[in-house]
């Protein structure tokens, strides 16, 4: 579940800072369903919070090599998501937890793409 989870919620984020510029730092970012439906109903960030609404807090740990040590994150899942609450980003991961989980997901996905 946890690798499924991480492919989601770094499509989540890439998608709420993209489309949602206009905030000035990570804990201020939010998002309720008509922004994420602006456009049209069922869009990926929309599906995101549908699927995983309620589910259950969800725990990584990664191995950083240059480090030599594991990194633990958490990521908590909003209980309601409707019309009238609004999900912080913040609330789903902190700003140090989801930009190290970003890197380390993005620096994966080179590891499997780049010959060295």
């Amino acid at each position: 579940m946890e690798a499924e989870i991480a492919s989601e919620l770094f499509k989540f984020i890439r998608n709420v800072v993209t489309h949602f510029p206009f905030f000035d730092s990570w804990d201020a970012v939010w998002v309720d369903q008509s922004m994420a439906n602006w456009h049209k109903d069922g869009q990926s960030i929309d599906k995101f919070l549908r699927k995983y609404k309620g589910t259950q807090t969800v725990k990584y740990r990664f191995w950083e090599q240059s480090k030599k040590r594991m990194t633990y994150l958490t990521i908590d899942f909003p209980e309601r998501y409707d019309e009238n609450t609004k999900v912080f980003l913040k609330d789903l991961l902190t700003e140090k937890e989801g930009v190290k989980f970003s890197f380390l997901l993005m620096r994966r996905i080179l590891d499997t793409q780049v010959e060295k």
